[in-house]
């Protein structure tokens, strides 16, 4: 009996022997894997810490960009503003002539000039100086007149004859009619408010429109009324 006694507990040792090494193995691994995953625990912290600045530097340059967006939105707009005022005020010393002949090899700057001294004799011998610039508008078109483009060198002459032509009877014989440069804006100013003017004009109060801007008795009006 003794030595199956002996060679039983060799067994059960070497059993024991095993359990332990197998236990010893799946300890490291498990040693092991717990490394690997705090490696990778910290490998991702990072990576969000990262990340949470990039997103953080992102927004910042975000907020930087609609800060400038906003500031070149408003210095667009002033220099439109700019734009349109300065338009408008070359405009003011503008008139449009509608209804001149239109020839072949027409000297257009004396025509207007010498139509100019008819509407206004007594501004006749101010007129070359004080017409600047005279050409037609657009291209030439075998089926109409082109409007003419006056540019005055003299405010104030420019005023006169505009103020002239409503009643001339010259505009009337020679057929033409005299108009003020106005911005596409005035001008959609203007339709805006021609129910205005007219209505007024039909219950007999004066009415009229001076640039851009509408007048019932001498009162500025608005869109509104």
């Amino acid at each position: 009996m003794a030595p199956f006694i002996q060679s039983s507990n060799e067994t059960i040792l070497e059993a024991i022997l095993n359990l332990e090494r197998r236990a010893d193995e799946k300890l490291a691994n498990l040693s092991e894997q717990s490394k690997q995953s705090s490696a990778l625990i910290a490998s991702l912290t990072k990576a969000i810490q990262f990340n949470t600045e990039e997103v953080k530097e992102c927004k910042k340059r975000v907020k930087d960009l609609e800060i400038q967006n906003d500031n070149l939105r408003k210095e667009n707009c002033d220099l439109k503003e700019r734009i349109r005022e300065q338009e408008g005020y070359r405009m003011r010393w503008c008139l449009r002539i509608k209804g001149i002949e239109e020839r072949n090899d027409e000297d257009i700057r004396s025509c207007v000039i010498q139509t100019l001294g008819k509407i206004a004799p007594d501004l006749e011998s101010k007129m070359e100086e004080a017409v600047d610039i005279v050409h037609r508008l657009g291209k030439r078109m075998d089926s109409r007149n082109r409007n003419v483009i006056v540019l005055f060198a003299q405010r104030r002459v420019k005023e006169e004859i505009w103020r002239r032509t409503r009643d001339s009877p010259i505009c009337k014989a020679e057929r033409i009619q005299f108009a003020e440069m106005l911005l596409r804006e005035d001008l959609e100013e203007r339709r805006k408010m021609w129910p205005q003017i007219e209505q007024a004009r039909r219950v007999g109060k004066k009415a009229f429109f001076r640039g851009p801007y509408g007048f019932i008795e001498g009162r500025r009006i608005d869109v509104d009324g």
